[in-house]
Protein backbone atom coordinates (compact mmCIF):
# COMPACT_ATOMS: atom_id res chain seq x y z
CA UNK A 1 0.00 0.00 0.00
CA UNK A 2 2.79 2.62 1.08
CA UNK A 3 4.57 1.79 -3.01
CA UNK A 4 1.11 2.47 -4.24
CA UNK A 5 1.68 5.97 -1.94
CA UNK A 6 4.60 6.34 -3.40
CA UNK A 7 4.24 5.30 -7.22
CA UNK A 8 0.76 7.66 -7.42
CA UNK A 9 2.91 10.43 -6.45
CA UNK A 10 6.01 10.03 -8.52
CA UNK A 11 3.52 9.40 -11.70
CA UNK A 12 2.86 13.36 -11.45
CA UNK A 13 6.14 14.50 -11.22
CA UNK A 14 9.21 13.78 -13.77
CA UNK A 15 11.53 13.88 -10.73
CA UNK A 16 11.05 13.15 -7.17
CA UNK A 17 13.18 12.89 -4.31
CA UNK A 18 12.65 10.64 -1.19
CA UNK A 19 14.29 11.27 2.43
CA UNK A 20 13.96 9.01 4.75
CA UNK A 21 15.44 9.19 8.79
CA UNK A 22 16.83 6.96 10.45
CA UNK A 23 15.99 6.49 13.93
CA UNK A 24 12.76 5.09 14.59
CA UNK A 25 11.99 5.09 11.19
CA UNK A 26 14.23 2.52 9.16
CA UNK A 27 16.78 1.63 12.62
CA UNK A 28 15.07 0.62 15.95
CA UNK A 29 14.60 3.59 18.16
CA UNK A 30 16.57 3.43 21.63
CA UNK A 31 16.35 6.34 23.82
CA UNK A 32 20.30 7.11 25.33
CA UNK A 33 21.08 9.24 28.65
CA UNK A 34 22.44 12.94 26.89
CA UNK A 35 25.61 12.27 28.50
CA UNK A 36 26.34 8.87 27.04
CA UNK A 37 25.57 10.09 23.78
CA UNK A 38 28.92 12.23 23.28
CA UNK A 39 31.08 11.02 25.68
CA UNK A 40 30.46 6.79 25.89
CA UNK A 41 28.52 6.94 22.10
CA UNK A 42 31.08 4.24 20.61
CA UNK A 43 29.38 1.04 20.01
CA UNK A 44 25.90 2.21 20.76
CA UNK A 45 24.20 3.14 17.47
CA UNK A 46 25.85 0.23 15.21
CA UNK A 47 24.48 -2.57 17.10
CA UNK A 48 20.99 -1.05 16.63
CA UNK A 49 18.43 -3.34 14.96
CA UNK A 50 16.92 -2.20 11.21
CA UNK A 51 13.34 -2.21 10.96
CA UNK A 52 13.18 -4.87 8.44
CA UNK A 53 9.72 -4.13 6.65
CA UNK A 54 10.44 -0.67 6.09
CA UNK A 55 13.77 -1.02 4.85
CA UNK A 56 12.28 -3.77 2.24
CA UNK A 57 9.62 -1.73 1.03
CA UNK A 58 11.90 1.01 0.73
CA UNK A 59 14.10 -1.46 -1.52
CA UNK A 60 11.35 -1.76 -3.77
CA UNK A 61 10.43 1.71 -3.67
CA UNK A 62 13.96 2.18 -4.72
CA UNK A 63 12.87 0.55 -8.65
CA UNK A 64 10.96 3.63 -9.29
CA UNK A 65 12.67 5.14 -12.29
CA UNK A 66 11.88 9.18 -11.65
CA UNK A 67 12.94 8.86 -7.99
CA UNK A 68 15.79 9.02 -6.15
CA UNK A 69 16.29 7.82 -2.30
CA UNK A 70 18.21 10.16 0.35
CA UNK A 71 19.15 9.48 4.16
CA UNK A 72 18.34 12.35 5.98
CA UNK A 73 18.72 12.12 9.85
CA UNK A 74 20.38 14.09 12.94
CA UNK A 75 23.21 13.02 14.96
CA UNK A 76 24.22 14.22 18.24
CA UNK A 77 28.07 13.05 17.90
CA UNK A 78 30.93 12.45 15.31
CA UNK A 79 30.92 9.35 16.72
CA UNK A 80 27.01 8.42 16.44
CA UNK A 81 27.08 10.01 12.82
CA UNK A 82 30.19 7.65 12.19
CA UNK A 83 28.51 4.77 13.41
CA UNK A 84 24.95 5.92 11.38
CA UNK A 85 27.15 5.25 8.55
CA UNK A 86 28.40 1.96 9.52
CA UNK A 87 24.90 0.73 9.89
CA UNK A 88 24.19 2.42 6.46
CA UNK A 89 26.72 0.32 4.51
CA UNK A 90 25.31 -2.97 6.43
CA UNK A 91 21.87 -2.31 6.22
CA UNK A 92 20.77 -0.50 3.04
CA UNK A 93 23.58 -0.54 0.61
CA UNK A 94 21.15 0.52 -2.28
CA UNK A 95 20.88 3.90 -1.08
CA UNK A 96 24.31 5.52 -2.60
CA UNK A 97 26.51 7.20 -0.07
CA UNK A 98 26.74 10.09 -1.69
CA UNK A 99 22.38 10.67 -1.36
CA UNK A 100 23.53 10.06 2.74
CA UNK A 101 22.51 13.77 4.70
CA UNK A 102 23.80 13.25 8.44
CA UNK A 103 23.35 16.74 10.27
CA UNK A 104 25.24 16.81 13.36
CA UNK A 105 24.37 18.53 16.71
CA UNK A 106 28.32 18.48 17.67
CA UNK A 107 29.41 20.07 14.42
CA UNK A 108 26.75 22.85 14.53
CA UNK A 109 24.80 21.43 12.43
CA UNK A 110 21.49 22.22 14.31
CA UNK A 111 20.21 23.20 17.53
CA UNK A 112 17.22 23.42 19.79
CA UNK A 113 16.54 26.33 18.14
CA UNK A 114 16.02 24.75 14.40
CA UNK A 115 15.71 21.56 15.17
CA UNK A 116 12.25 20.97 14.08
CA UNK A 117 13.02 22.92 10.76
CA UNK A 118 16.69 21.90 9.71
CA UNK A 119 15.56 18.64 7.50
CA UNK A 120 12.91 20.89 5.91
CA UNK A 121 15.32 23.26 5.16
CA UNK A 122 17.86 20.10 3.70
CA UNK A 123 14.94 18.85 1.64
CA UNK A 124 14.22 22.76 0.20
CA UNK A 125 18.36 22.96 -1.07
CA UNK A 126 17.67 19.28 -2.92
CA UNK A 127 14.20 20.70 -4.29
CA UNK A 128 16.54 22.77 -6.84
CA UNK A 129 17.40 19.45 -8.30
CA UNK A 130 13.95 18.01 -8.09
CA UNK A 131 10.58 18.93 -9.36
CA UNK A 132 8.90 17.39 -5.60
CA UNK A 133 10.35 15.75 -2.70
CA UNK A 134 8.77 13.01 -0.32
CA UNK A 135 9.96 12.92 3.47
CA UNK A 136 9.37 9.55 5.77
CA UNK A 137 10.24 10.15 9.55
CA UNK A 138 8.40 9.38 12.92
CA UNK A 139 9.12 12.80 14.20
CA UNK A 140 5.61 14.80 14.67
CA UNK A 141 7.40 18.08 15.11
CA UNK A 142 9.70 17.49 12.09
CA UNK A 143 7.10 16.67 9.72
CA UNK A 144 4.82 19.56 10.69
CA UNK A 145 8.40 21.91 10.32
CA UNK A 146 8.64 20.37 7.17
CA UNK A 147 4.83 21.30 6.24
CA UNK A 148 5.05 24.80 6.99
CA UNK A 149 8.18 24.99 5.21
CA UNK A 150 7.44 23.08 1.72
CA UNK A 151 4.03 23.52 1.15
CA UNK A 152 2.29 21.36 -1.65
CA UNK A 153 6.50 20.80 -2.63
CA UNK A 154 6.49 17.59 -0.57
CA UNK A 155 4.20 14.90 0.09
CA UNK A 156 5.31 14.05 4.09
CA UNK A 157 4.58 10.73 5.97
CA UNK A 158 5.05 9.44 9.17
CA UNK A 159 6.66 5.84 9.72
CA UNK A 160 3.40 4.30 10.51
CA UNK A 161 1.94 4.80 7.01
CA UNK A 162 5.28 2.50 5.50
CA UNK A 163 4.08 -0.13 8.21
CA UNK A 164 0.54 -0.57 7.78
Amino acid sequence: MFYERIKEICNKYKKVAMFIDMDGTIVEYIIYPDGKITTEAKGLFINNKPVKIVIDELRKINNIENLDLYILTMSRSYIVADEKKEWLKKYVKFIDEKNWIIINRQAGDYNDENRSRIKAEKIQEKLKEYEHAIFLDDDHNVLHGAVKILKDKCDVFHISSAII
